[in-house]
């Protein structure tokens, strides 16, 4: 299957993310104008004007009214997610690209940890964004008989759910999360690249089918400053 390029205005922002992780564009600089951008990158006023709205959900950059926008003088997380619908979460994965390094069969123990009875292969390794830092170690436990084999998995240009479901046919009915802060063990730190015992953002997730059977579930490690969730709430009137 021929994997989709991500549309223009996610590539334009990924391209003025990259100036600013570089430091060509540092805090405080303004960044060129909506129409500076079109006519720089060959792309439409509403490519420009998306891709400058990706950058500051993210916190990369402020919109000052009649002053245009600067890069935000507080560094922002390398992803940052919305929160509250299915969607963001498919994108996540999809972004943040996991290079799966080891694979078995899930032990007692394993199972136990997360709830879980029945077979189930497990996945590890990290989660990156192109050439950043990773932003996240994860651990996935996919029903044995449904999971994918290490090379499929990390060559997936989808999400495991989404696969799951072209793959098999069935239909992910629910996911259910739970966000805790934890403190980085020393394995999993030297994997992400901070000192131990850091803080970190701790997600699981299990996506269950129809029946209600947990087919999936996953637990991510954030460390801080490198993820973060957004919530957008809007004043009724």
């Amino acid at each position: 299957m021929t994997e989709r390029p991500p549309p223009r205005y996610r590539r334009l922002a990924d391209a003025l993310r990259a100036e600013i992780a570089s430091g060509r564009l540092a805090p405080g600089d303004l960044l060129p104008t909506e129409m500076e951008l079109c006519a720089r990158h060959g792309v439409s006023r509403h490519t420009a004007r998306e891709a400058l709205r990706l950058l500051a959900d993210d916190g990369l950059i402020e919109r000052r009214q009649g002053a245009g926008s600067v890069v935000s003088a507080t560094p922002a997380p390398a992803f940052a997610q919305p929160v509250g619908d299915f969607d963001s979460i498919l994108q996540y994965a999809r972004e943040a690209k996991l290079v799966c390094d080891a694979s078995d069969l899930a032990d007692p123990a394993q199972l136990a940890a997360a709830g879980l009875a029945g077979q189930y292969r497990w996945f590890s390794g990290v989660r990156q964004v192109d050439a950043q830092p990773p932003i996240a170690f994860t651990t996935i436990l996919v029903a044995a008989e449904l999971a994918p084999d290490t090379d499929t998995m990390n060559r997936l240009a989808e999400s495991v759910s989404e696969w799951l479901e072209r793959e098999h046919g069935i239909r992910i009915e629910t996911v259910e999360q739970r966000i805790e802060a934890v403190a980085l063990h020393a394995p999993v730190a030297r994997r992400l690249e901070v000192p131990v015992d850091s803080p970190a953002l701790r997600t699981v997730r299990r996506y269950q089918d129809a029946g209600g059977r947990t087919v999936l579930h996953s637990e991510s490690l954030h460390p801080a400053g490198r993820f973060a969730y957004t919530i957008r709430m809007q004043r009724k009137r």
